[in-house]
């Protein structure tokens, strides 16, 4: 008699993204909950047994939502009182300590987003950025540049660089993705675990107000990135121009909560 052992059956390749795109999904809905009931004067959420019937997900994944909801500020988990909404939260813009893609956050702020690959190409990195990818200057990378609108006029002017060696024999080819987080969890690996910024104002440079259809001496929000795996490899340094007309953001600080 011969016995067969059978393997276990395979999990999906995609199964780290099935898991953060569930995380996000609820998020996000968590996000219009508090809204609504902010808007009505209710800053009591359900407990976690309702929100985790409700939305059809596991207490886990809603756990680890309201975690990160709660660090950005968002909400107040008081032990033995319950979950409530920050109501000096309320109506602010994009949160700047928080991750997110453009075009989520001008979703968020109520434009209809959509965004344009305005050139793709391999470049000679420049002193600055290469030292933020820890690599030498010179050395290749892909330059991504995007165009995000708000209701079809331009918004943010956005320039990604990815180290070339990072990704295969022909980076060129690549499908650029819709943001800069898409691209690395779609191309690089591991998804970007945190972000590195640098915020100042200044005077658009003649190629960003020409692409975001502005006077010269408009100031815009510069956010200067540098994107950072969970094996602390840095795989992407993003520079955006942002137009404060179609996006705003708050600072949202923590202390500890009883």
């Amino acid at each position: 008699m011969v016995t067969r052992i059978h393997p276990e059956p395979a999990l999906p390749a995609d199964l780290t993204a099935i898991t953060s795109d569930a995380y996000r999904q609820v998020k996000d809905r968590l996000r219009e909950v508090i809204t609504r009931l902010g808007e009505a004067g209710r800053l009591r959420l359900p407990s976690e047994a309702e929100l985790s019937a409700a939305l059809g997900v596991s207490r886990a994944t809603l756990r680890s939502a309201l975690q990160s909801l709660q660090k950005e500020g968002r909400i107040r988990r008081l032990h033995g009182h319950g979950t409530f909404i920050n109501r000096h939260a309320l109506g602010l813009g994009a949160n700047l300590a928080e991750a997110g893609a453009f075009l989520d956050l001008l979703a968020e702020a109520g434009h209809e987003a959509s965004v344009s690959t305005a050139d793709q190409r391999v470049v000679a990195l420049e002193a600055d950025v290469a030292t933020s990818l820890e690599i030498r200057a010179g050395e290749q990378a892909l330059r991504i540049e995007r165009v995000f609108a708000a209701s079809g006029e331009p918004a943010v002017h956005s320039v990604d660089h990815f180290p070339a060696p990072l990704l295969g024999e022909n980076p060129r080819v690549l499908e650029p993705a819709q943001s800069t987080f898409e691209f690395v969890e779609r191309h690089l690996g591991p998804p970007v675990c945190y972000s590195v910024a640098e915020v100042r104002p200044v005077l658009p440079p003649p190629e960003v107000a020409a692409a975001l259809k502005i006077p010269a001496a408009q100031p815009l929000l510069r956010l200067r990135h540098t994107h950072i795996r969970a094996d602390e490899q840095p795989v992407a340094v993003t520079v955006a121009h942002v137009n404060d007309e179609y996006l705003r953001f708050s600072v949202i600080r923590t202390y500890l909560d009883e």
